[in-house]
């Protein structure tokens, strides 16, 4: 182990700060030079953003009855429209940008700007520790983050996909760290962004269900608490609306949203294509058709070997258990399920711009892999040594990892397509 007072750590650690600031720093720079571009060009809103934009200044002026400066802008949407097809979190994350920063294109964008440029940040410190094979795991999985096209223009418009892809990598961070609870509330806050969140809630269920190094009674109550907990998330969100629209209108508008979910948008919309599609980049969705052409592309040398790792390392923890540091293996092929499921039901118009939410578990898989490949399996505490049960209980006793038991386009009105 590499100890504090020992300055042969000091180059690990500058090799995962210099990761770690270069993707941030790169991220940042791409989205926001995206984001003001489509200002220059003129363009008040891209794609879907007119949804989001206008039901967030809505919930600003009726729910909230915030006194401001409101800037009206063309092709406003329905006065009546709330986009109820979606959980409200990341509509109050726009309002609140509007509040702080004005109602203008760039501070819609720019809470997109700033989550883009602190996911690598975020799954580093899901995998780091003083270990040289946790560094090169973290300092990998920022990398990974940052070197994904989908994370920077996800970030520099002002749509959903990129706070479902911020709270997801939170959840990543508590799971790894061995913070179920939190994790849980993680969850919850995805779910309530974008109902796809829920492939978070359900890989942290499986995740634990099959954790060989809890007891059996343990594991039924952290599944229980996680399913509370993301569920206490989800419902607190309402709360606003529900005191506007009444809660009874809003489990009827739930109701529709999950019809809405499974059933395909028209013919004659954007390119689609399957989840598998979107990591060949198969037909992929275009933010932005004049002006500016913009594609929702992965990282394809990123998410194949990601897709193959966490299928391989989710069916090992299926069959056996053991291994703690997981948990981005299963969420990666919980998002891809969840979509599959999806179009199963009879959604067959997938765009590929909701894959900005696999970015930040693919860069988690890929340092659990690094870890699993080192040998070094397990919390980030039992990597560092500690025997002892993790901070909020998650886990019971943790052995010594060495000693465990191996959007429409330019929208025009109406739904979008996100």
């Amino acid at each position: 182990m590499l100890s504090y007072a020992d300055r042969s750590w000091l180059p690990w650690l500058l090799i995962l700060l210099l990761a770690v600031s270069s993707s941030a720093v790169f991220v940042y720079h791409s989205a926001s030079s995206l984001a003001r571009l489509y200002t220059e060009l003129g363009k008040e809103y891209v794609s879907d953003e007119i949804y989001y934009v206008d039901t967030a200044r809505r919930m600003l002026q009726n729910v909230f009855k915030v006194e401001m400066e409101y800037w009206s802008y063309s092709g406003k949407t329905n006065e009546d429209y709330y986009n109820l097809e979606h959980p409200p979190l990341g509509k109050y994350i726009i309002a609140l940008s509007m509040v702080v920063c004005g109602d203008k294109p760039l501070c819609w964008r720019l809470p997109g700007i700033i989550e883009a440029s602190l996911i690598p940040v975020i799954v580093a410190l899901a995998y780091t520790g003083r270990r040289p094979p946790m560094i090169l795991a973290a300092a990998s999985a920022a990398m990974a983050a940052g070197s994904d096209y989908i994370l920077r223009t996800a970030g520099a418009v002002a749509m959903l996909d990129i706070h479902l892809a911020f709270f997801t990598a939170l959840t990543i961070l508590a799971a790894a760290r061995g913070r179920l609870a939190i994790a849980g509330i993680m969850a919850g806050a995805a779910a309530s962004v974008k109902i796809s969140g829920v492939a978070a809630v359900l890989a942290l269920i499986v995740y634990i269900a099959y954790a060989g190094w809890m007891g059996r009674r343990e594991r039924v109550r952290w599944v229980l608490k996680v399913i509370l907990l993301s569920a206490a998330v989800y419902i607190i969100m309402y709360v606003p609306l529900a005191s506007y629209f009444g809660p009874v209108e809003l489990v009827k508008e739930n109701i529709n949203a999950l019809k809405w979910h499974t059933t395909s948008r028209p013919a004659n919309g954007p390119p689609t294509s399957t989840p598998t599609g979107w990591i060949f980049n198969v037909n992929p969705f275009y933010y932005s058709v004049s002006g500016a052409l913009v594609a929702a592309r992965l990282n394809t040398l990123v998410h194949l070997p990601a897709l193959v790792a966490a299928l391989v390392v989710t069916m090992y923890h299926l069959d056996r258990g053991r291994e703690r540091m997981v948990f981005s293996s299963i969420l990666y092929m919980s998002v891809i399920l969840t979509y599959y499921l999806v179009f199963a039901l009879g959604n067959r118009t997938l765009y590929s711009f909701y894959a900005v939410q696999l970015t930040p578990a693919a860069a988690g898989v890929l340092a659990e892999v690094s870890l699993l490949v080192s040998g070094r399996s397990g919390t980030p505490k039992t990597l560092e040594g500690d025997p002892h049960r993790d901070g909020d209980g998650g886990g019971g006793p943790i052995r010594e990892a060495g000693a465990q038991d191996p959007g429409a386009g330019e929208a025009e009105g109406g739904p979008g397509v996100g």
